[in-house]
């Protein structure tokens, strides 16, 4: 006898519209080519006060003058603005779920899970976190827009939502230094991560949790406190 599986949409799309990604760039981008025009007038105005520093730049963009120092300073406040602009859309989450996979896209990155490998799915504070079949967490990423549409997606398209947040929350323990129960090694790793949280390194941090991972531990932060548990304990 043959199951057919239920029947969803092919995909939906949660994160920055493409008319909210419009309405950045042009925003960043007249934003920019004013900055651009008045700077010149603005590093002059700088120069009058008796404790300003970085004279030298000051005084080098007061030279631009006439029409084509201003052209110049305002093609450079629209290159500024329209860089700005890819950097807060590449900063932000973009999560498609479809009936078999999810897909986060984020700082240029794309990482894909697929239905069997998910146990739950739910929102720690401002982070959408993904578990695994054996209490792992297959991501942690944050997400601060529209956390009712991400739920209603995955919803929708039949993924475990946990309501409550995260199932494991009571298992979580705080980090200190040479915790005893953990291994040396995992002990070093959140020790080279509390360095790299402090120095608010993001890649260096999320490089170490896969780390941790690999060695069956889980971790998360708060602020720059780091609170673990191990994987495959049950919720």
């Amino acid at each position: 006898m043959n199951i057919s599986r239920p029947s969803y949409r092919d995909s939906t799309a949660v994160g920055f519209s493409t008319t909210v990604r419009v309405l950045i760039f042009a925003g960043c981008s007249v934003l920019g080519l004013v900055l651009g025009y008045f700077i010149p007038l603005i590093a002059k105005w700088a120069l009058t006060l008796p404790w300003v520093p970085y004279e030298g730049p000051l005084k080098l963009i007061t030279s631009i003058s006439g029409l084509w120092g201003t052209v110049i300073a305002s093609l450079l406040g629209l290159a500024g603005g329209l860089w700005f602009a890819e950097e807060v859309i590449k900063d932000t989450l973009h999560v498609v779920v479809s009936g078999e996979t999810i897909r986060l896209e984020k700082d240029g990155a794309v990482q894909e899970f697929t239905r069997e490998t998910i146990s739950t799915v739910f929102l720690d504070g401002k982070q959408l976190v993904i578990v695994g079949n054996n209490g792992e967490e297959h991501a942690r990423e944050t997400y601060e827009w529209a956390s009712g549409r991400i739920a209603g997606a995955l919803t929708e398209h039949g993924y475990p939502w946990s309501s409550d947040g995260d199932p494991y929350k009571d298992q979580f323990r705080r980090w200190v230094l040479d915790t005893p129960e953990l291994p040396p090694a995992v002990n070093a790793l959140l020790k080279a991560r509390e360095i790299a949280l402090r120095k608010k390194e993001k890649g260096e941090a999320k490089e170490l949790r896969r780390e941790v991972s690999k060695l069956g531990f889980v971790v998360k932060d708060e602020e720059t406190r780091q609170y673990w548990r191990a994987q495959t304990t049950g919720p």
